[in-house]
């Protein structure tokens, strides 16, 4: 299914019809989104049922970071500005594996230097939500100041 277009596995998933994504096509050429944005922000589908047809158009699993246990010892693996530059949040270690929740299914992530740096044999990456990652980072991660770096 990775060669699908998103609508149309909105659409054989049942989440939107047709007259919907032609709608969202036709807007999606004036305003220049993506068609999944456009679908979110006309309320035809929410946002994690977006991101959940994304990861699967993506081959990539989809969690639900509100569901999930963040496991500190993985967070401590991976500098804060690592998370915030790439908008991840580390989730678990499986195995020697580092395991990632990220926002953005096709976005570049240095799997490599990441795992170097982790000390771990891999990553592997799964998809979350935007506001998701954001949320986990802020509450994972200690807050610092600005212009002394400090902890709060």
């Amino acid at each position: 299914m990775n060669s699908w277009h998103i609508g149309e596995i909105l659409i054989q998933k049942r989440l939107i019809d047709w007259k919907q994504l032609e709608e969202a096509l036709g807007e999606q050429k004036r305003t220049r989104e993506f068609v999944g944005e456009v679908l979110v922000r006309k309320q035809y589908i929410p946002k994690f049922l977006l991101f959940k047809a994304l990861a699967e158009r993506h081959s990539m699993p989809f969690v639900d970071l509100s569901h999930v246990f963040i496991d500190p010892r993985a967070v401590e693996l991976v500098p804060k500005s690592i998370a915030v530059k790439f908008a991840l949040i580390p989730i678990e270690l499986q195995d020697g594996t580092l395991v990632l929740g990220v926002s953005d299914p096709s976005g570049s992530l240095p799997a490599a230097e990441i795992a170097e740096m982790a000390r771990v044999s891999g990553v592997k990456t799964v998809l979350c939500t935007p506001e998701a990652v954001t949320i986990a980072i802020e509450r994972n991660y200690p807050a610092q100041t600005a212009e002394t770096g400090a902890l709060l």
